[in-house]
Protein backbone atom coordinates (compact mmCIF):
# COMPACT_ATOMS: atom_id res chain seq x y z
CA UNK A 1 0.00 0.00 0.00
CA UNK A 2 1.12 3.36 -0.73
CA UNK A 3 1.82 5.94 1.84
CA UNK A 4 -1.23 8.23 2.94
CA UNK A 5 -0.57 11.38 2.98
CA UNK A 6 -2.62 15.04 3.67
CA UNK A 7 -2.10 17.93 1.03
CA UNK A 8 -2.62 21.61 2.96
CA UNK A 9 -1.66 24.87 1.34
CA UNK A 10 0.68 27.37 2.88
CA UNK A 11 -1.97 29.32 3.80
CA UNK A 12 -4.71 26.81 5.31
CA UNK A 13 -1.48 25.81 7.58
CA UNK A 14 -1.15 29.58 8.62
CA UNK A 15 -4.65 29.42 9.48
CA UNK A 16 -4.49 26.31 11.61
CA UNK A 17 -1.68 28.03 13.37
CA UNK A 18 -3.87 30.86 13.87
CA UNK A 19 -6.53 28.82 15.08
CA UNK A 20 -4.83 27.27 17.59
CA UNK A 21 -3.19 30.59 19.27
CA UNK A 22 -6.21 32.30 19.28
CA UNK A 23 -8.00 29.27 21.65
CA UNK A 24 -5.35 28.37 23.65
CA UNK A 25 -4.80 27.61 26.44
CA UNK A 26 -8.22 25.83 25.23
CA UNK A 27 -8.22 23.23 22.41
CA UNK A 28 -9.05 24.27 18.94
CA UNK A 29 -10.81 22.67 16.50
CA UNK A 30 -11.69 22.81 12.69
CA UNK A 31 -13.24 20.42 10.12
CA UNK A 32 -11.20 20.27 7.07
CA UNK A 33 -12.82 19.67 3.44
CA UNK A 34 -11.61 18.42 0.30
CA UNK A 35 -11.43 15.47 -1.64
CA UNK A 36 -9.13 11.96 -1.37
CA UNK A 37 -7.45 11.15 -4.27
CA UNK A 38 -5.88 8.09 -4.13
CA UNK A 39 -3.83 7.97 -1.10
CA UNK A 40 -3.85 11.97 -0.87
CA UNK A 41 -6.40 13.73 1.34
CA UNK A 42 -6.36 17.50 -0.78
CA UNK A 43 -7.47 19.73 1.70
CA UNK A 44 -9.74 22.63 -0.27
CA UNK A 45 -11.35 24.11 3.27
CA UNK A 46 -10.74 24.54 6.48
CA UNK A 47 -13.35 25.22 8.54
CA UNK A 48 -12.71 26.66 12.58
CA UNK A 49 -15.33 25.48 14.77
CA UNK A 50 -16.07 26.64 18.42
CA UNK A 51 -15.13 24.13 21.04
CA UNK A 52 -18.50 23.23 22.70
CA UNK A 53 -16.31 22.38 25.81
CA UNK A 54 -14.27 25.64 26.08
CA UNK A 55 -11.47 23.45 27.83
CA UNK A 56 -8.19 22.57 28.04
CA UNK A 57 -7.61 19.02 27.80
CA UNK A 58 -10.72 17.96 25.41
CA UNK A 59 -12.83 19.29 22.60
CA UNK A 60 -16.17 18.97 21.26
CA UNK A 61 -18.20 20.03 18.36
CA UNK A 62 -21.70 21.27 18.64
CA UNK A 63 -24.31 19.08 16.55
CA UNK A 64 -25.44 21.97 14.83
CA UNK A 65 -22.59 23.54 13.48
CA UNK A 66 -21.30 19.59 12.59
CA UNK A 67 -24.56 19.67 10.33
CA UNK A 68 -23.95 22.71 8.48
CA UNK A 69 -20.30 21.99 7.75
CA UNK A 70 -21.45 18.94 6.01
CA UNK A 71 -24.65 20.48 4.23
CA UNK A 72 -21.84 22.92 2.84
CA UNK A 73 -18.96 20.15 1.74
CA UNK A 74 -21.96 18.62 0.44
CA UNK A 75 -23.36 21.69 -1.83
CA UNK A 76 -19.31 22.14 -2.21
CA UNK A 77 -18.81 18.77 -3.93
CA UNK A 78 -15.98 17.83 -0.96
CA UNK A 79 -16.41 15.81 2.32
CA UNK A 80 -14.49 15.98 5.47
CA UNK A 81 -11.50 14.60 4.95
CA UNK A 82 -9.69 16.11 8.13
CA UNK A 83 -9.52 17.06 11.94
CA UNK A 84 -8.12 19.50 13.48
CA UNK A 85 -7.36 20.21 16.83
CA UNK A 86 -4.84 21.47 19.53
CA UNK A 87 -3.41 20.30 22.33
CA UNK A 88 -1.31 21.71 25.66
CA UNK A 89 1.06 19.10 25.15
CA UNK A 90 3.05 16.81 22.86
CA UNK A 91 1.01 16.96 19.23
CA UNK A 92 -0.24 12.90 19.81
CA UNK A 93 -3.47 11.29 20.08
CA UNK A 94 -4.92 11.34 23.52
CA UNK A 95 -7.08 7.87 24.60
CA UNK A 96 -10.26 10.36 24.16
CA UNK A 97 -8.51 10.99 20.42
CA UNK A 98 -8.00 7.27 19.76
CA UNK A 99 -11.06 6.83 20.48
CA UNK A 100 -12.85 9.01 18.61
CA UNK A 101 -10.30 8.30 15.69
CA UNK A 102 -11.40 4.52 15.39
CA UNK A 103 -15.35 6.04 14.54
CA UNK A 104 -13.99 8.60 12.28
CA UNK A 105 -10.89 7.24 10.50
CA UNK A 106 -9.89 10.41 8.34
CA UNK A 107 -6.58 12.29 8.92
CA UNK A 108 -6.26 13.93 12.44
CA UNK A 109 -4.02 17.03 12.64
CA UNK A 110 -2.63 17.45 16.06
CA UNK A 111 -1.19 20.93 16.96
CA UNK A 112 1.17 21.46 20.30
CA UNK A 113 0.70 24.92 21.63
CA UNK A 114 3.80 24.27 23.88
CA UNK A 115 6.19 22.98 21.44
CA UNK A 116 4.65 24.62 18.15
CA UNK A 117 5.11 21.35 16.40
CA UNK A 118 1.90 19.99 14.29
CA UNK A 119 1.72 16.11 13.16
CA UNK A 120 -0.85 13.99 11.48
CA UNK A 121 -2.55 10.56 12.24
CA UNK A 122 -5.10 7.74 11.05
CA UNK A 123 -6.98 4.79 12.36
CA UNK A 124 -6.19 2.48 9.86
CA UNK A 125 -6.25 -0.59 11.31
CA UNK A 126 -9.57 -2.00 13.15
CA UNK A 127 -7.83 -5.42 13.38
CA UNK A 128 -5.09 -3.97 16.03
CA UNK A 129 -7.24 -2.26 17.85
CA UNK A 130 -7.19 1.75 18.41
CA UNK A 131 -3.93 2.05 19.84
CA UNK A 132 -2.19 -0.19 17.33
CA UNK A 133 -4.53 0.62 14.26
CA UNK A 134 -3.31 4.25 14.67
CA UNK A 135 -0.29 5.38 12.16
CA UNK A 136 1.25 8.71 11.53
CA UNK A 137 0.89 10.26 8.25
CA UNK A 138 3.03 12.22 6.36
CA UNK A 139 1.67 16.07 6.11
CA UNK A 140 2.47 17.50 2.42
CA UNK A 141 2.37 21.61 1.94
CA UNK A 142 2.02 23.04 -0.73
CA UNK A 143 2.28 26.54 -2.07
CA UNK A 144 -1.00 28.70 -2.75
Amino acid sequence: MNQLTIALRVSQLLTLDQIANMSNPHESCALLLGKRKENVYEVEEVIPVSNKYSSEVSFAIDENELLKIYKHAELSNTSVVGIFHSHPSKPFPSETDKTFMEINPIPWIIKSTITDEMRCFIFIDALKGKIDGIEEIKMIVVKD
